[in-house]
């Protein structure tokens, strides 16, 4: 019976023993947590704490656990602590943040987290206390930043829309500097356009001028043959005054805007044997013409402004090509179009002139005497455009020029609507 005593003796021993172990580990994980650790009972007696607990409010272990939460934070009364109390119970959890004044004067902000906790009929709270100073300096240094970062950016964003309004200034400015340039240039234009048509207008003036003054002093004395000379030459004035004047006002409507079109549905290859039987170059010998169609079709174009087209690239084409060259007409369709191609082996156009061609009364820099005002490709240009069409050209000084006129198989559109490009 002793035997067995003591061996319940020893038992008990080592049981204990192990409880103060473990008990003494917990003391030593609790003490090792950053976090000041207060064990309190219903009537806010304190019952356990550990190191950073007592570095926290300046006591002992011992001094804190002779006192209570009155004794310590001294405005929390009694009153206070119940309801306190009730509402942790009924809760089971409560967190707040609050303000700790030191023993030494010093206040610093903490966050508070209270569990209630009941052990065998016995009721517990345990406080866990953290000293929150550093993460309130780093969110107000943090604030601050993001206060400075927001007056920076509602600065850069004024500074932004002052120079947005500079900028709408400054373009509202040099839209109008461009506006009063291209009306000065329009304007130049204009005066550019009629010194020229002066010009052009007073080679047969002048023609006719001494032409007349002549045969008003001389009539009386000079053959009928030498009168008719000099009459012939007053009406080839007449008629270079009427053509040009025909093209400028042509020229001029289409700027405007207001020359009429009116597409009709018409047989090109009757259209280009007429203008050829017309012009006399069907039998030519001096400058025979090859017409060749490459298929047939109805199309849908004004026949008053594809005449004076091919008028003129025909006319060009005779007038600077030697005597004897053959030119070529082509009639062909191709993708909703028809192309007129013109080719001729004459004097060819500088690359330089190339670029102006169709600028009203330029000429190339290589057609020496041979007659003519610059308004001609001007006017096809023109006319094209108003169909909705393409003109191109390819040319080679001393070989000859290609023009190539592309149109529409069907006109729907009206004049007002078409664009003029020079």
């Amino acid at each position: 019976m002793v035997f067995r005593n003591r061996i319940l003796e020893q038992s008990n021993f080592q049981a204990t023993l192990q409880l103060e172990k473990d008990l003494q580990l917990t003391k030593f994980l609790i003490n090792r947590v950053a976090d000041a650790v207060f064990w309190v009972n219903a009537d806010a007696r304190f019952l356990y704490v550990d190191d950073a607990a007592c570095s926290l409010v300046g006591y002992s272990r011992e001094e804190l656990l002779s006192m209570t939460m009155h004794d310590v934070k001294p405005d929390f009364s009694p009153q206070d602590w119940s309801n306190y109390w009730k509402s942790i119970k009924q809760q089971g959890y409560l967190y707040f943040e609050s303000l700790h004044w030191t023993k030494e004067g010093q206040i610093f902000p903490l966050e508070v987290t209270f569990t209630y906790m009941e052990y065998n009929g016995t009721e517990y709270g345990c406080i866990l206390v953290r000293n929150i100073s550093q993460r309130k300096q780093a969110s107000l240094a943090l604030q601050r930043v993001n206060e400075a970062l927001e007056c920076k950016v509602q600065q850069q964003a004024v500074e932004l829309s002052d120079a947005n309004q500079q900028l709408k200034r400054e373009k509202a400015l040099r839209q109008k500097a461009e506006t009063a340039l291209e009306q000065e240039k329009q304007a130049e234009d204009f005066w550019h356009f009629v010194s020229m048509v002066s010009h052009e207008f007073r080679s047969p003036l002048n023609i006719i001028s001494l032409s007349t003054s002549l045969l008003k002093r001389h009539h009386h004395r000079w053959t009928e043959e030498k009168k008719l000379q000099y009459l012939q030459r007053l009406q080839t004035a007449v008629e270079n005054i009427s053509l040009l004047m025909d093209e400028v006002l042509t020229i001029g409507r289409a700027e405007a805007g207001k020359l009429k079109f009116d597409p009709i549905p018409l047989n090109p290859i009757q259209f280009c044997r007429h203008i050829l039987t017309e012009m006399n170059l069907n039998e030519s010998t001096q400058h025979p013409v090859t017409f060749i169609s490459e298929g047939d079709c109805t199309v849908c174009i004004d026949q008053k402004l594809l005449d004076p087209i091919l008028r003129n690239l025909l006319s060009n084409a005779v007038k600077y090509s030697p005597i004897g060259s053959t030119i070529d007409l082509v009639l062909s369709y191709q993708d909703e179009k028809v192309i007129f191609l013109l080719k001729d082996r004459g004097i060819g156009i500088p690359v330089a002139d190339q670029q102006r061609l169709f600028k009203p009364f330029h000429r190339g820099g290589n057609v020496g005497d041979i007659p003519g005002n610059g308004l001609g490709l001007a006017l096809v240009k023109k006319l094209v455009d108003l169909h909705g069409g393409q003109i191109s050209v390819v040319s080679e000084v001393g070989v000859g020029t290609t023009f190539a006129i592309a149109l529409p198989l069907s006109q729907p559109v009206k004049a007002e609507l078409c664009p003029f490009v020079t």
